[in-house]
């Protein structure tokens, strides 16, 4: 399945292109960005090329990954993916440059992207995602768009010493097409 476009009231969610590397670089290799997230922060903009490429431009029929513009800009700001972790469920992630935090757009994007899901993947019944606990901003997103907590677990990662408290959240397709906050889609 080939990444669509998706517009909302500020946003266009897009496929990704070679020359989102730079932007994506900035970013991602961010301090601020960078400690919510299981990877390393990328060092070099051949790593973000490379990234690009193998992932986020990969054809993946069970992960689309759009790239996150205002819709006045074409510079990227974000991203957000949407994986299949089974038949009838789907993965959410989501991250947005530093530079923007508290302007919304992460919810804005999200709630884009679940309404594309709920309008064109039938077989979904349930979407889901998790952050850290410690990620005050990124519950709220979830929460915003629907889907509640219904776990904590503390993981492994790597670059980290100590476990991280990750909390993982849900929501059913019947509940989310119920709910008026993922009017968010441009009408």
């Amino acid at each position: 399945m080939s990444v669509p476009l998706i517009e909302t009231k500020r946003l266009l969610l897009r496929p990704f292109l070679t020359t989102d590397a730079e932007a994506l670089f900035a970013y991602a290799s961010a301090p601020e960005f960078s400690q919510y997230v299981e990877y390393s922060s990328p060092n070099t903009l051949q790593e973000v090329q490379d990234f690009l490429q193998q992932v986020l431009m990969a054809a993946d029929p069970d992960c689309l990954s759009w790239a996150i513009c205002q819709r006045d800009q074409s510079q990227l700001i974000g991203s957000v993916q949407m994986t299949r972790e089974a038949v009838d469920r789907m993965s959410v992630h989501y991250d947005v440059s530093h530079t923007v935090y508290g302007n919304g757009f992460a919810t804005e994007a999200l709630r884009g992207v679940l309404q594309w899901g709920l309008m064109n993947l039938p077989e979904v019944t349930q979407f889901c995602g998790d952050t850290q606990a410690s990620n005050v901003a990124s519950r709220r997103v979830m929460e915003k768009c629907g889907l509640v907590p219904f776990k904590t677990e503390n993981v492994v990662w790597e670059k980290f010493d100590q476990p991280v408290e990750l909390v993982f959240y849900s929501v059913e397709r019947e509940v989310l097409q119920t709910k008026a906050q993922i009017s968010g889609v441009a009408e």
